[in-house]
C-alpha cells in the first residue's frame, strides 16, 4: 500500500490507487505492476456484490484485470460471492507465505559474494538494470513499469534495496529489497541474473537481509514467492516454513 502511494505522488499517469475494500483494502498500482488485486479482504467484512461492481469498475479504469486474494482465513460467503460473479481461480500464480524468527542460526552463503546497500543514485540506477535484466523485464513497457515501482519503492524510509556483487570484480550477480514494519522484516524483490544462477546468490540476499533485520530489531521475517518454484523451496532450506498459500481469483471476461 505505501509503495503504491509513493508511486501515485511521483507519477500519477500510473492512475494508482489504494482503497478500503470488504475489511481490506483494493490496491492498484497500475497496468504492468504487480500489486493489482484486492488484498485481506473478505475476512471480517463480507465481499458484496457492489463492493465487487467498484472493484471491477475501478480495475478496469486503471486497465489491469480485476483480482481477489483468498487465503484460508477469507469468508466462506466472500468466497461464494466472488465465484459467483465469475471470477476463478488461477493456480499458476498461487502466492506461498513463509517466516522465521530472525535470530535462530546463520544462513550459509558462499564467500565469493558480499551484498551491499543501495545509499547512492548511481547504485540505485545499477538496482534498477539488475532488477530489469534478473526478472526479464526487457520490453520498453515492462522495463518502464519495473523502474517506476523500484523509484516509489526507495522513496520511501522504510524499504531498504540490496545488490549482491561479486568480490572479484563487483559486478552484480542479483539484487533484493527489505521492508520493515512494526518489528517484522519483509523480504521481497529478490532476483539473480539468469547466468549468475546456482552459486549462491540469494543465500547472501537472504543472509544479509536477515542480518540487517537483527540490527534493526525485528525478531519475525516474512516473505512471498511463486507456490511451489525452486525460490520456495530454497526458503526452505534457508529456516523459513509455510505460513499460507494466498490464490488469485481473476474475472477474465473483463481483460
Amino acid at each position: 500500500m505505501a509503495n503504491t502511494r509513493s508511486l501515485a505522488g511521483r507519477d500519477p499517469s500510473w492512475g494508482s490507487t489504494v482503497s478500503p475494500f470488504a475489511g481490506g483494502w483494493l490496491v492498484l498500482a497500475g497496468r504492468g505492476m504487480y500489486l493489482n488485486q484486492a488484498l485481506s479482504a473478505g475476512v471480517e467484512v463480507e465481499i458484496t456484490e457492489d463492493g465487487l461492481d467498484r472493484l471491477i469498475e475501478r480495475s478496469v479504469a486503471v486497465g489491469v484485470v480485476p483480482t481477489v486474494e483468498v487465503t484460508a482465513n477469507t469468508g466462506a460467503a466472500s468466497l461464494r460471492a466472488i465465484e459467483d460473479r465469475g471470477f476463478r481461480h488461477d493456480a499458476a500464480v498461487d502466492i506461498a507465505a513463509l517466516t522465521r524468527p530472525v535470530g535462530r542460526g546463520d544462513v550459509g552463503a558462499p564467500d565469493d559474494i558480499v551484498v551491499v546497500p543501495v545509499e547512492t543514485e548511481a547504485a540505485f540506477r545499477r538496482w534498477q538494470e539488475t532488477s530489469a535484466a534478473a526478472w526479464g523485464h526487457v520490453a520498453a513497457e515492462a522495463r518502464l513499469a519495473s523502474d517506476a515501482f523500484a523509484a516509489a519503492a526507495n522513496a520511501l524510509d522504510n524499504e531498504h534495496l540490496t545488490l549482491a556483487v561479486d568480490t572479484s570484480d563487483g559486478r552484480p550477480l542479483g539484487c533484493a529489497v527489505l521492508t520493515i514494519r512494526d518489528g517484522v522484516a519483509m523480504l521481497g524483490g529478490m532476483s539473480t541474473l539468469p547466468v549468475e544462477r546456482r552459486r549462491g546468490v540469494q543465500a547472501a540476499l537472504i543472509r544479509h537481509r536477515l542480518a540487517r533485520a537483527l540490527d534493526l530489531g525485528c525478531d519475525l521475517a516474512v516473505t512471498t514467492v511463486a507456490s511451489g518454484g525452486p525460490s520456495e523451496r530454497n526458503l526452505r532450506r534457508h529456516g523459513f516454513s509455510p505460513l499460507a498459500t494466498i490464490r488469485r481469483f481473476t474475472l477474465p471476461a473483463a481483460r
